[in-house]
């Protein structure tokens, strides 16, 4: 199984490599030395620890190799420096406020962090070989003890860690300047200032790294195996994990990279250590909100095994009643941020965030507006609050301008058409419209105007937001790689649940509709390709739902059926006669299959879906309205089609049609499959955006491989 995470690009292995470097130049020769004397002899002295830990410079990494060899020639001092790295943090855990610490042992709390962040990748990536991991952090004793000491002896590490990480992001002086974080307050009162900003990032890194361990098992592994450390952690109480989560929210929600709209304000400040803190954030959050325990998992996956789609009545609200419980505190703890003035502070946050790369790009003064690089975990967070949270969803519905966050989003998946490193992007941000596209509020809003933005390639016209989701998905189907052939039925999907709620769709989504159905009804295609029929039916959905739903404002998708009569024509002769029309088809070059994956149209196959391809309200269209337009045409001499679309507003089908048939919407639904895609992209997006300085080495992650492409 390979990830849809994005390719390393060539150009970063050298960065990689040369900040490993960077990072060891800075540590002090003491230092240096201390690791050196770990990896050649044994080290039991408590003073050498002590002594290493207070020293008065800062530790940012342990070169991976010099971990590797001290785990291979003295794995006892691991397990001693591992202890006393959690004891000192367990020491800090007990003074109610950091900031009255002596300054050396402030720096000691956070040297230790920064080593363990070193340290248990290293630990994970090898622990097949040594079982370190299990040996000193879960079971808590000595390598190479007896079966005596290990029992007298044993001090299990893991989980003290994980308290000591938690306690300290409560900690005023460390991970925030009050005592705590009043859950009772607003999110936009919540945001911490940036006086801790370095030891909260480090904690957040620290965080990060325990819950890694996925990234050293193989997707079978995965299936089968549970993270523990990412257990322990959503089984905390909602007293400590809430308050975590609404200041995490607050810090991402709060940034705004522009700062007060001044011009290159973000270059005065220097080194900009407020996106580090976010960045840092979103990727704990991200890797927190993504776990399921393996109880929920199994009862999710009974659910939802069948696919990922559900068909269902459409209805006018969205469903606010709550979800069960998922079994992961950081999802019952997004949950709580449901006030009308938490989800307004969450969208502007998000959508000051997701527009912020265009409004860069865009700006006259190059440079001037700082670009953030997280817009794919902002996605990955939005998904979520999406799908967790139905009062975020209900709200920015019923009282927010959606368009807002859905523009941005369409134009990165169009702009990331051509890029192999971001295939990733373009699936999360069509399960987030796929999710969106489920709610009638949601299809509704799109029929406001769509303000134009310069974007390269983009055909300028003039029509709704419902139109750019037609182009942009028309472009990523005819030009997008290969890859994105498994989110046709999505991107179809999409435009068939929003199609009845569209008022007026412009000429230019109107003729991209009807190409695509063109595309697929070929028959060279169409019997060559089982999921072709598919496709047919979403496509006719869309021309049904205009024409019984919305004809008087859309003459331009009626002109464009009927300009497809041929294709209707020759679509209908492969209905009535299947056998004929695989007959003729012409022979497959030589030493090729005979369709995709060795598939061969039978005509029982034909006749299995022909049934079900809604055909009836577009040939009676063509049958009534054709007639008309050809005589209009001939008798006028016509060939203006901004006439022909004239004369088409004028005409109606009332009576000619069959009855309605019910709006049926299709909605995401989460499967095996689906979730561990999403763990996959998770830790991708992590791996790539944590590679500089490098938190893993891609040497040894197993969960997904790692593609390289030209820069």
């Amino acid at each position: 199984v390979t990830a849809a995470a994005a390719p390393l690009p060539p150009c970063l292995v050298g960065c990689l490599v040369s900040t490993m470097g960077a990072e060891t130049s800075k540590m002090s020769p003491a230092v240096l030395g201390a690791f050196g004397k770990m990896a050649k002899q044994d080290c039991p002295d408590d003073k050498f620890w002590g002594s290493l830990l207070s020293t008065p410079s800062s530790i940012t990494a342990i070169p991976a190799d010099a971990v590797r060899k001290i785990i291979k020639e003295q794995p006892a001092n691991v397990a001693r420096l591992s202890r006393a790295c959690v004891g000192r943090m367990h020491q800090a855990c007990s003074v109610q406020d950091v900031r009255g610490m002596p300054p050396v042992d402030r720096t000691a709390v956070l040297n230790c962090a920064s080593m363990l962040t070193s340290l248990l990748p290293v630990l994970f990536e090898g622990e097949a070989e040594h079982g370190l991991v299990e040996t000193v952090w879960w079971r808590g004793v000595m390598p190479g003890a007896d079966a005596e000491q290990q029992q007298q002896q044993a001090m299990p590490l893991a989980e003290p860690l994980m308290s000591c990480i938690l306690c300290l992001l409560l900690r005023p002086g460390i991970g925030c300047e009050m005592a705590g974080c009043d859950p009772s307050r607003k999110l936009a009162d919540s945001a911490l200032s940036r006086s801790c900003d370095r030891p909260r990032t480090q904690l957040l890194k620290l965080l990060l790294v325990t819950c890694s361990q996925t990234l050293y098992v193989t997707p079978d592994q995965y299936k089968r195996t549970d993270n523990r450390w990412l257990r322990y952690y959503s089984a905390q109480p909602p007293q400590l994990i809430v308050p975590i989560v609404r200041s995490w929210l607050a810090t991402i929600f709060s940034y705004d990279p522009v700062g007060m709209g001044i011009p290159y304000s973000s270059s005065l400040s220097g080194s900009d250590t407020e996106e580090e803190v976010v960045d840092a954030t979103l990727h704990a959050l991200i890797a927190c909100l993504d776990y399921t325990p393996p109880s929920a998992d199994g009862a999710k996956g009974s659910e939802a095994a069948s696919g990922t789609v559900s068909t269902q009545q459409v209805l006018d609200t969205v469903k606010t009643e709550h979800k069960e419980a998922s079994g992961n505190a950081f999802r019952e703890a997004l949950r709580t941020a449901d006030s009308e003035a938490d989800v307004a502070f969450m969208f502007r946050g998000m959508s000051r965030l997701l527009n912020n790369p265009g409004q860069a790009s865009a700006s006259y003064l190059v440079g001037s507006i700082k670009e953030i690089g997280c817009t794919q975990e902002l996605l990955i967070v939005l998904w979520k609050l999406i799908d967790e949270n139905k009062d975020f969803l209900a709200y920015i519905l019923r009282a927010c301008d959606v368009n807002e966050i859905v523009v941005p989003i369409l134009v990165a998946m169009f702009e990331a058409r051509k890029d192999p490193s971001k295939i990733g992007l373009i699936h999360i941000s069509t399960f987030v419209m796929l999710l969106l596209s489920g709610e009638r509020n949601f299809c509704v809003n799109l029929n406001a105007a769509f303000i134009r933005r310069p974007v390269k390639d983009l055909p300028q016209f003039t029509g709704n937001n419902a139109d750019l989701i037609y182009i942009v998905y028309h472009r990523l189907i005819t030009e997008g790689p290969p890859q994105l052939e498994s989110l046709y039925d999505c991107f179809l999907t999409t435009m068939s649940n929003i199609s009845p709620y569209i008022k007026t769709f412009s000429l230019p989504a109107a003729s991209r509709a009807a190409s695509l159905f063109e595309l697929f009804a070929n028959k060279n295609r169409l019997l060559r390709n089982e999921n072709m029929p598919r496709y047919l039916v979403f496509l006719l959905e869309i021309f049904n739902n205009a024409i019984q739903y919305q004809y008087e404002g859309n003459p331009h998708l009626t002109y464009q059926v009927l300009r497809r009569k041929k294709v209707f024509a020759e679509l209908t002769e492969i209905v009535e006669n299947p056998a004929a029309a695989i007959a003729a088809l012409p022979a497959a070059p030589e030493g090729s299959t005979p369709g995709k994956g060795g598939f061969k149209a039978t005509a029982e196959w034909v006749k299995g879906w022909s049934d079900q391809l809604p055909m009836q309200p577009c040939l009676r269209l063509l049958q009534h309205l054709l007639p008309q337009l050809e005589e209009f045409c001939t008798e006028g001499n016509v060939n203006d089609e901004g006439v022909v679309v004239d004369f088409l507003k004028t005409t109606t089908m009332v009576g000619l049609l069959p009855v309605p048939h019910p709006i049926l919407i299709r909605k995401y639904q989460q499967n095996e499959y689906t979730s561990l895609w999403f763990t996959t992209y998770v830790w991708g997006v992590v791996y790539l955006r944590t590679s500089h300085p490098p938190l893993f080495d891609g040497a040894h992650i197993k969960l997904f491989t790692i593609s390289y492409v030209d820069a």
